[in-house]
């Protein structure tokens, strides 16, 4: 069965952030070149924090991961902070792990390109989010708004790369030496190292002991 692939992505933050310019080109950069079925493509005012939220979690409690971030393979977020969009009239502008499950859906992959979620190691922070969830990337540190990270990224896993190298090496071609990449995978019962993007990603267990590895740009 091919995978599908979820993306959202924001520029413009309506005064909440400084707008940016690249993440339409980072995330949209990933969807177009990775192999797998584009199901859906979100940015700027139509990108939500909903679509990757736990419906009655929060408040107000409006997620709908089922239908989008929990409904695809593989779900990358480009933009500011954690997960951080522009528009708040749908919920509250910002995606926390207190909100979040997947896994118990579809989703086996999350990148999160933006600055600082892994900022603390990150596995305390985002274990309740792994409901079946195998692996997530994003960054220790602040980084650059790059329009290129995420069509390397899917690159090297169309190439059949383990996905921890994958997202170091186009994290590295992109980013100065004073950025610090990060990854966290399952560990027990499943073990997640070396997965491929080109093998098959059953799905993890509910609540599995996480492993955080990290390395400089």
């Amino acid at each position: 069965m091919a995978k599908r692939i979820g993306i959202d992505w924001v520029n413009k933050y309506h005064g909440r952030a400084d707008d940016l310019k690249n993440c339409d080109n980072d995330a949209e950069g990933f969807y177009d070149h990775l192999s797998g079925v584009k199901w859906f493509n979100f940015g700027d005012d139509s990108a939500w924090d909903t679509d990757f939220e736990q419906s009655g979690t929060g408040t107000p409690s409006a997620g709908s991961d089922t239908l989008y971030a929990d409904n695809v393979d593989i779900v990358y977020f480009a933009g500011h902070g954690w997960i951080s969009f522009g528009v708040t009239n749908h919920d509250n502008g910002s995606a926390s792990p207190s909100e979040m499950a997947l896994g118990n859906g579809r989703c086996r992959y999350l990148v999160i390109s933006s600055c600082e979620p892994m900022s603390d190691g990150g596995t305390a922070r985002w274990q309740p989010i792994f409901k079946g969830l195998r692996a997530m990337f994003s960054f220790r540190t602040t980084i650059g708004d790059s329009a290129d990270r995420g069509r390397k990224f899917a690159h090297y896993l169309n190439d059949g790369h383990y996905m921890d190298d994958a997202w170091k090496w186009a994290c590295e071609e992109t980013e100065g030496g004073d950025c610090e990449w990060g990854y966290i995978h399952t560990v027990t019962p499943v073990n997640s190292w070396n997965d491929k993007w080109t093998d098959a990603s059953p799905a993890a267990v509910p609540s599995p002991t996480l492993h955080f590895h990290s390395g400089s740009c």
